[in-house]
């Protein structure tokens, strides 16, 4: 077991605490408490990605700014005209995003089906919360009229197939990779540890609540852990004071611009629901982090 399993479990048991003394936990709490993790820990883990990129590769500061404004952009302009593919081609990057960051660190670099152990790993995640919380995904789904176009992906008999086969693949692809001694059997029961805890926790907190739980402490504290490590290798002096000064000045830039636009409608100057501006918001900004961070996993 991982330090970062180690802190979702501790995490987990925290939870059923809560839940012991108030066994109803309303949505707006929810939403009040999963979005102050989220942008403690959420929007830090990105908010390097210039500095990554320029350690990687060389390119202008203009042309990387351009580039990634500019994915931005487009990603936005596109929720308005196709906001149903925008969405799949969303949950279809975070996967890989997730799977990535997941093993990386494992010693399969010369595995060359890899990407596709990425893509169903995260793919089995998303499947898994969906699949567990269908129900209260259809509900929310349905509160606001312009999330409501959203709703043909919450299909019951697709959202099983889905959960069944991806969550079968990458479980197969875990098993072939320790087979062939890609992985140490220390990992491979670590994983399959890993992968009933996601279940166990999708399955019994609500969809925002299980989703914060995981983004914050096994992708985001961990990514960030993974780029702490990335100076402190060049630099044997390097802090986490000086890691934390380093991801201040764009997180609470775009924390600041986050609950602008959340402000913007809640008093109807944006014609956008909040839950649909939540994702719209995640998916832009995911877009060129994850191009970035697959550059920096792999330079």
């Amino acid at each position: 077991m991982n330090r970062f399993t180690f802190i979702f479990i501790v995490c987990l048991y925290a939870l059923f605490i809560v839940y012991q003394a108030n066994s109803v936990i309303n949505l707006e709490s929810q939403i009040i408490y999963s979005s102050f993790f989220i942008l403690l820990f959420g929007i830090p883990h990105g908010a390097i990605d210039h500095i990554l990129f320029f350690r990687k590769k060389q390119m202008s500061q203009i042309q990387f700014y351009s580039l990634y404004l500019g994915l931005i952009g487009v990603f936005a302009v596109s929720w308005i005209f196709f906001p149903i593919t925008s969405f799949v081609f969303f949950l279809v990057l975070s996967a890989f995003h997730f799977g990535e960051s997941q093993f990386v660190d494992s010693n399969i670099s010369l595995w060359k089906y890899k990407p596709i152990l990425f893509l169903f790993w995260g793919l089995s995640l998303l499947a898994t919360l969906m699949y567990y919380n269908f129900g209260e995904l259809a509900a929310i789904t349905k509160i606001f009229k312009d999330t409501q176009g959203l709703s043909p992906v919450y299909n019951p008999g697709l959202i099983f197939l889905f959960f069944v086969f991806t969550n079968f693949t990458s479980t197969a692809l875990i098993v072939y990779l320790y087979l062939k001694k890609y992985i140490t059997a220390k990992r491979f029961t670590s994983e399959l540890f890993l992968i009933l805890l996601i279940h166990l926790t999708f399955f019994l907190f609500p969809f925002i609540i299980g989703f914060t739980l995981y983004f914050v402490v096994l992708h985001s504290i961990r990514v960030m852990s993974q780029e702490y490590l990335f100076f402190k290798k060049d630099n044997k002096d390097f802090s986490v004071r000086a890691f934390i000064k380093m991801l201040l000045p764009y997180s609470l830039l775009s924390i600041f611009g986050t609950t602008a636009l959340m402000l913007l409608s809640h008093y109807g100057v944006l014609s956008i629901s909040i839950p649909l501006l939540s994702i719209i918001i995640i998916s832009v900004v995911t877009l060129p982090h994850a191009i970035v961070m697959h550059i920096f996993y792999n330079k």
